[in-house]
């Protein structure tokens, strides 16, 4: 309240119906009206009845206008004629918040400069702003926007006809416009003049007169064109992707503790002898095999993850059937075992060949040990066009790169030449088991799992396969624990929203706290999602700094929700990098921070603006503790201490300034400070001039605040 009435801008506070509840002394000097039980409201005049409604809906505005004191009817005022006002005017929940202060000659330089800047900043601003007719006639616009549209300067770009870059959009604009004032994040794809299509993002606000017509269009543009094909490139790798998922012979599964499918994919299905994924889920995997499921929970709490476990289960239909499972423990932020995830292979024709072979040569041993390893996609005459490390290792090549192009037929001719006959007829075949010759000569067992790549006409285009090197178990066993590392470290150094992505930003796996963070219903949308587009600079600059260092930790940026919604996240980024120091993955773990944020910048503004308050006072202003110590100096009292603000805070005022100890100072501060009594007195400055200074001391329970102003005396 103190701070109110010795402010030296003029403060006024009107209930919703704009009549005056109380003004400060300023407000009440600068329309010349001395009591301060007068009705001075502000929204007689025409100009402010007419914007009423405005500010209402907009919340705030500032503008400078005349106080005339001859039109205000029934008013006792000192003062005549009419003065220019600078009003800023706020929507309060009680009703509004006017600030005033007469405009001198100094301040309106003061504006013009201001106006200048504005325009450097229009001007040199990197998102296309432009102000257009409603017919869409281009009436002002920054080079960022003649350079988004193609014009080759600005003369070109003004007097251009907006609306003919996408017509039918911009008549839906305006008509929005009319009806919401605003219209934000509207994306559209235009033409422009040259002929290149382009995908923009615009913000754009109704510019209306005073009797709500909308006159003119002010609007902001960005030319989205690069993400949106990047987003429509993701989408299709995602769908490919997919299809890799839902087509793998793997048994893929999430469960609950108790054993509760939540999630699964056909294959897992089809080795549970369900019809369909809907059916398995929420089926029961820990009764195929109770005991064995209640001692792998309780090794996932303590091992968190189990690879290469066989069991024999028995499917609801009664049947026995052997697989080989690999079991990674979700974990929440606690460290408890929430949710289990599984990939099991049926094992069964391999285990019953295991068995009736136990006692014949070593090299019947094992025909499974692990999940499928040595993936490839290849043409119908054996070609290779893709495949992973796995596949080259298992055949002898060095790298992917020799096995690319290779001839997988040349490994066993015929047999590939039947296996494309019955790929043909079947769509895929499971549990082929071949010996093959690898091209160093080795000869080496193989299962493969196999599934033909049909084009639309449904003729057979390629081959995607899935080989097992059941020769060398172990080496297979060793490339998994690295797979199993390298896509699972994940849950290990769990903070909440937990991630990996690509460095382009795409995501790869996410679990749900992620999902929820940005905005998704489930972790299958956040899937389908890229996660630079919540923040278009950030991301890439944290792929660059992980490039050099590997990890960041406490990584703090605003992004944009895929709803719109702006969160503040907290994030540690981990790089995933290969053989070749690479940088091929990027793991994540953010934490929604918003709250905290939006309470810290709302804490730092109130804070500012008490402070731009009090430097804007000419007279000195200080505030001591009960300490003595200073706690705040505004500018003006620094120049008076001859110092800067800064270094005058946190220090003792009888140790900085010891001169002022058995003076009038000293004896009226602490009366003041004992006495809890506001003080006035009069003396010379402490530089020892012939100035004479008014002072004011207003005790609290916390210290003193002193007010001083020179006087027009001297000693």
């Amino acid at each position: 309240m103190e701070m109110f009435n010795r402010s030296p801008i003029g403060i006024l506070l009107y209930n919703k119906d704009g009549k005056l509840l109380d003004a400060n002394h300023s407000a009440l000097e600068i329309t010349g009206n001395l009591e301060e039980d007068s009705d001075l409201d502000i929204f007689c005049s025409e100009f402010m009845a007419q914007n009423k409604e405005i500010l209402a809906e907009e919340g705030s505005f500032r503008f400078q206008a005349p106080l005339n004191f001859e039109n205000i009817k029934n008013k006792a005022f000192e003062k005549s004629g009419e003065i220019l006002i600078d009003w800023n005017i706020s929507v309060l929940d009680s009703g509004f918040l006017v600030q005033i202060q007469e405009v001198t000659e100094k301040t309106s330089e003061e504006s013009i400069k201001e106006n200048e800047r504005y325009r450097r900043w229009f001007e040199e601003d990197l998102t296309g702003d432009f102000i257009a007719t409603l017919d869409g006639r281009v009436l002002d616009c920054n080079p960022a926007f003649a350079e988004i549209y193609g014009f080759h300067n600005l003369e070109h770009a003004v007097e251009a006809d907006i609306s003919n870059f996408n017509r039918p959009d911009w008549e839906t604009l305006i008509k929005r416009i009319k009806l919401e004032r605003k219209v934000q994040g509207h994306q559209s794809t235009h033409r422009r003049p040259d002929g290149r299509n382009i995908h923009i993002v615009a913000n754009v606000v109704g510019i209306f007169d005073d009797f709500g017509e909308l006159v003119q269009v002010k609007g902001y543009v960005f030319d989205d064109t690069e993400r949106k094909k990047a987003e429509e490139s993701l989408k299709r790798s995602e769908e490919k992707y997919r299809r890799l998922f839902a087509e793998d012979l793997t048994g893929d599964f999430i469960a609950t503790l108790d054993g509760k499918v939540l999630d699964c994919n056909p294959a897992f299905a089809e080795i549970y002898g369900f019809n369909s994924c809907e059916k398995a889920l929420n089926s029961d995997i820990s009764q195929f095999d109770h005991d064995d499921w209640v001692n792998l929970i309780f090794s996932l709490k303590d091992e968190g993850k189990i690879q290469d476990h066989q069991r024999w289960h028995r499917r609801p239909d009664g049947r026995e059937i052997h697989v080989v499972s690999n079991l990674v423990g979700i974990f929440d932020d606690f460290g408890e075992l929430v949710q289990v995830k599984g990939y099991v292979f049926d094992d069964t024709e391999r285990k019953k060949a295991e068995e009736s072979l136990k006692h014949s040569e070593e090299k019947y041993r094992r025909l499974f040990a692990e999940d499928l390893t040595g993936d490839f996609i290849a043409t119908l005459d054996g070609k290779v066009l893709d495949c992973n490390p796995a596949f080259a290792e298992i055949y002898g090549f060095n790298s992917c790169e020799k096995a690319l192009n290779s001839d997988i037929s040349q490994f066993d001719h015929d047999d590939w030449v039947n296996l494309i006959f019955s790929l043909k007829d079947e769509g895929k075949i499971q549990d082929h088991q071949r010996w093959h010759r690898r091209p160093d000569g080795r000869e080496i067992h193989v299962v493969s799992n196999l599934v033909g790549i049909f084009d639309d006409f449904g003729e057979l285009v390629q081959v995607k396969g899935y080989v097992f090197d059941d020769t060398e178990r172990k080496k297979a066993e060793e490339s998994l624990k690295h797979s199993e590392e390298k896509y699972h470290r994940l849950f290990d150094e769990d903070l909440t929203g937990d991630f990996i992505a690509t460095p382009k930003g795409e995501i790869l796996d996410c679990n749900p706290a992620f999902a929820e963070i940005y905005g998704f219903d489930d972790c299958d949308r956040a899937l389908q999602w890229n996660i630079s587009e919540s923040n278009s600079f950030d991301w890439p600059y944290m792929v660059t700094r992980l490039k050099r260092e590997s990890k960041i930790k406490g990584f703090q940026s605003w992004q944009r929700r895929s709803d719109g919604l702006r969160v503040h996240v907290v994030a540690n980024v981990v790089g995933i990098f290969d053989d070749f120091d690479e940088l091929v993955q990027v793991k994540g773990y953010v934490f929604n921070d918003t709250e905290r944020k939006q309470a810290e910048e709302k804490l730092a503004n109130a804070q500012n603006q008490i402070k731009e308050i009090l430097d804007s006072i000419k007279d000195g202003f200080v505030a001591l503790n009960s300490y003595w110590n200073f706690i705040y100096v505004n500018q003006a009292a620094g120049e008076y201490f001859g110092a800067e603000p800064e270094d005058i805070i946190g220090e003792n005022i009888w140790e900085i300034f010891p001169e002022l100890l058995g003076t009038k100072y000293e004896k009226t501060l602490r009366r003041a400070m004992d006495e809890q009594e506001t003080q006035y007195f009069e003396d010379s400055d402490i530089n020892e001039t012939d100035q004479c200074f008014g002072f004011s001391v207003y005790p609290s329970l916390e210290g003193i605040s002193i007010y001083w102003r020179k006087n027009n005396l001297k000693i």
